[in-house]
């Protein structure tokens, strides 16, 4: 028997040396409290870093390379600091972030070196619909404005795949040319050869060059998927500040078979004689040229033909042009015939001004086995009108759009296929004639009233002018139309969905770091927030011009500002520091991990800088809100005890700042905070008739329904489900709350400068069955939202978060909190119907909140 017990022991003690952890030494509070606000201080940094990024990419600040390295490099930095910081606070559970900063920065890091290292690691060939955004030296100019087209203005593009320059690329090296059409080159531009020769030499040798067979198998692999192809060139350059016009080729109608073959046509255009002298004149010829093959499905067009968004002839009128043909566009392209010519207002509803129909005889269609015949037209068909009113109506209104988000007049190509559906072939900048002279600008704009003189922050810069519409609720968000000038008091995320229809922004809160100026950004909406008292100054339905250069509301559509803006301003976003800063900004800025109960919210799951932060402070802060395992870990920590006539036993921790230093004991009232938030949030849930005691009528189910359901069930309960604690510094809180069978969240952040203020709100749980609870989430969705909280349900999980408001806004909304969490935590048990739902909301918003509620714009 003794020997079994030792033999027992000797088990138990291998057990403990191999698989049992030995015990934490305990660590002294001061040196976890540094790290803690180390940490905090790194987090606002990096957040500060992102915005500072984010008002850049709006164009009211200028900036070089240099900067951008320099902040990446920051960036780096306070990232190894945050994780750091994190894993000294809890014992290195969190090592894996290394990994994740690994995966992050180092694309970053590919995206500064500039954009040949950047190809290498980018695909040979690529389906349009999937191609990356703002990548031209990728894509080739046309293929990067299509991309454009279709992904960010929702226009309909043709579908089709991108050979890419980097295969151009792999193909000249595979075949060694580079140094043979350099050495060519020179002899030109040396007199020693002539341009034709020099053009000769070069097609012959790229023509007789072998395709690499990984660049090849990709082509056949994308070719195969239709039977015939349009091919078309996409230099870098071409279709931007560079036309290229017609100098390189485009095959129709290419059988599968003839794809690859098409291609080195493609390129081998590159180097025609037209194409060469023109890159001399433009002082191209020095540069490493390259270039990008857009493989097109073939609309086998009824008619074709190109939108000019301003009329060249008469820049004066307000009109566009639409050209139009019957078949494919060679007859448009190489001007063989008259076409129709349709001038049409610029403004809806797009009054069509003049019509010219053109007598018209042959036209080309797609031939039976690939490529184009020349066909003679019917007689009714040749007097007919090429396009219909509603089809001039819908090509007035894209020319309008394009036109907006590429801030140039354009020349847009387009194509009416057998079935009624248009289509964008492409889209390039209108050369304006060389012989406008605009007006002194200033002394124009002097004459017209002002509105808004020198107001607000610019979140994105330019001109738009169009009637004001304020929008305050979904309801009116839904009819918000195209060409109007957006107002609002908040740049609430639930905007979003009206910024490509507008033509500017203004709104009266915000911050050139939120949200909504991101989008603006994204679709280069001229844009300005913090425009006090916006919605009273702009009536609805008031014709303005908003000017966010020089942050200038003017009365009217100041005509000649809008077309100084059009012909002769800079547009900054096609400046290679814009678009590496838009390139960088994809892996810094969006947030992916939003929800901390999701199981993606992992080191696995961090895909940008941002959400490498959100971790790192979601997890800091569950360490220091696990509360017996904290105790158990720290000495020195001292709590406080609220007491109040609300019955929550709240303890509060101060990290700083949040309590009246002159606070004896371990008890304290509601008059010793100090945190801004907390006073806030308290103030709230104190107002009179706010915390019921009063006891709730329970029907039989909602009655079975709390006997059988567990104390901390739920995805949302937290381990430290039986403690209300709140972590506090002067201008910021972390509160758990548990009332009953619920859980309440809520992490705030209150200063004076609005970008570094929010609050994220997270709530679980109920007592009733799970339809009743599923309707107390509703009301809560719905109750935040009229906060302008940006809010997402699962089940009974509500997750809301708001950003970048004012301090006195932050306030305001911490109060609703407070209110919001005292009415109700007993409601599930009353929502018997969804009918239920809106008369609490009601009930909320008319009884509680008349002083402190969410105000209309």
């Amino acid at each position: 028997m003794q020997k079994a017990m030792a033999a027992m022991g000797w088990f138990r003690n291998l057990w403990h040396r191999l698989f049992k952890k030995p015990p934490r030494e305990l660590v002294a509070f001061p040196e976890i409290f540094e790290h803690f606000q180390t940490l905090l201080q790194a987090h606002q940094k990096v957040m500060e870093i992102i915005a500072d990024l984010g008002e850049k990419s709006g164009g009211d600040y200028v900036f070089d390379r240099k900067y951008l390295v320099d902040q990446v490099h920051q960036l780096e930095d306070l990232l190894l600091r945050l994780v750091k910081d994190l894993n000294l606070i809890s014992g290195n559970r969190h090592m894996a972030l290394y990994a994740a900063l690994d995966r992050i920065l180092l694309p970053l890091e590919a995206e500064l070196r500039g954009r040949l290292s950047l190809t290498e690691e980018m695909p040979y060939v690529v389906e349009l619909s999937l191609a990356p955004l703002d990548l031209p030296e990728l894509l080739g100019g046309k293929a990067e404005i299509l991309v454009e087209i279709s992904r960010r203005l929702n226009l309909p593009v043709p579908d089709g795949f991108v050979i890419t320059t980097r295969a151009f690329r792999r193909f000249m090296e595979h075949n060694h040319l580079y140094e043979r059409i350099h050495a060519l080159l020179v002899a030109w531009t040396s007199g020693e050869l002539d341009l034709t020769q020099v053009s000769r030499q070069i097609q012959y040798a790229i023509l007789a060059g072998v395709m690499p067979q990984e660049v090849a198998r990709e082509i056949r692999q994308q070719a195969q998927t239709r039977p015939f192809w349009a091919v078309r060139s996409s230099a870098f350059g071409e279709d931007e500040e560079l036309s290229f016009a017609g100098l390189h080729e485009s095959f129709l109608q290419v059988p599968r078979s003839g794809v690859l073959e098409a291609v080195k046509k493609v390129w081998v255009s590159l180097y025609s004689p037209e194409a060469l002298s023109y890159r001399q004149r433009m002082r191209l010829l020095g540069e490493e040229a390259a270039m990008a093959v857009l493989c097109q499905e073939v609309i086998n067009s009824r008619a074709s033909g190109v939108v000019h968004s301003l009329d060249v002839r008469s820049l004066d009128n307000d009109r566009l042009v639409i050209y139009a043909y019957p078949g494919l566009g060679r007859t448009v392209a190489q001007g063989l015939a008259n076409l129709d010519r349709f001038v049409v207002e610029r403004h809806p509803p797009f009054h069509i001004k003049e019509s010219e129909v053109a007598l018209k005889e042959k036209c080309w269609r797609p031939a039976a086995a690939g490529g184009e015949e020349e066909v003679a037209l019917s007689q009714e068909d040749r007097r007919r009108p090429a396009l219909e009113e509603k089809d001039l109506e819908t090509l007035a209104r894209w020319s309008q759009t394009l036109e907006r988000y590429f801030k140039r007049p354009q020349e847009t190509e387009w194509a009416l296929d057998e079935a009624g559906r248009l289509w964008i072939l492409q889209s390039r900048r209108l050369a304006a004639p060389q012989t406008v002279k605009l007006p002194d600008i200033r002394q124009v704009c002097s004459h017209y009233p002002v509105l808004i003189r020198e107001q607000g922050a610019v979140a994105h810069a330019g001109v738009g002018a169009g009637p004001v519409f304020v929008v305050s609720s979904d309801q009116e968000l839904e009819s918000f139309p195209e060409g109007a000038v957006l107002v609002t008091r908040y740049t609430a995320p639930w905007l979003a969905p009206a910024v490509p229809k507008a033509v500017a922004i203004v709104a009266e809160q915000g911050s050139p770091a939120g949200h909504l100026a991101t989008i603006a950004r994204e679709f280069r909406v001229p844009t300005l927030v913090g425009v006090e008292n916006a919605p009273a100054l702009l009536p609805q339905g008031q014709e303005v011009t908003v000017d966010t250069h020089n942050r200038m509301i003017y009365l009217g559509k100041v005509t000649e500002l809008l077309r100084y803006e059009l012909i002769q301003s800079t547009v900054f976003e096609d400046a290679p520091e814009f678009r590496l800063l838009r390139r960088i900004l994809k892996r810094i800025a969006p947030l992916y991990l939003t929800d901390p109960l999701d199981p993606n919210f992992s080191p696995e799951g961090c895909r940008t800088v941002h959400d490498v932060v959100r971790f790192v402070h979601e997890k800091a802060v569950q360490e220091l809100m696990d509360l017996p395992r904290f105790l158990r870990r720290f000495k020195e920590a001292r709590l406080f005890t609220l007491d109040s006539e609300v019955p929550l036993g709240l303890k509060i921790w101060d990290l700083g700042g949040g309590v009246d230093p002159e606070a004896k004991g371990s008890h304290i009232t509601a008059a010793q905070l100090r945190s801004r938030p907390l006073k806030a949030f308290w103030e709230g849930l104190s107002q009179p008739g706010v915390w019921s005691t009063e006891p709730v009528p329970v029907d039989f189910k909602g009655l079975m329904a709390s006997l059988t359901r567990p104390l901390g069930e739920g995805p949302g309960a937290p381990p430290y489900a039986g403690i209300n604690l709140a972590v506090v510094t002067e201008d910021y809180l972390n509160l758990h709350l548990k009332l009953g069978y619920h859980y309440n969240l809520i992490d705030a952040r209150m200063e004076p400068e609005a970008h570094h203020n929010h609050i994220y709100f997270r709530f679980v749980g109920g007592v009733t069955d799970p339809e009743r609870r599923s309707r107390r989430a509703r009301l809560l969705a719905d109750i935040l939202s009229r906060y302008h909280f940006k809010v997402d349900i699962k089940a009974d999980l509500v997750l809301a978060r708001l950003l970048h408001l004012p301090q006195e806004e932050i306030r305001r909304r911490l109060i609703a909190l407070g209110q919001l969490v005292g009415f109700t935590r007993q409601l599930d048990m009353q929502l018997k119907s969804d009918e239920d739902i809106g008369l609490f909301l009601e009930s909320f918003l008319q009884r509680l909140e008349p002083a402190e509620g969410p105000q209309s714009p």
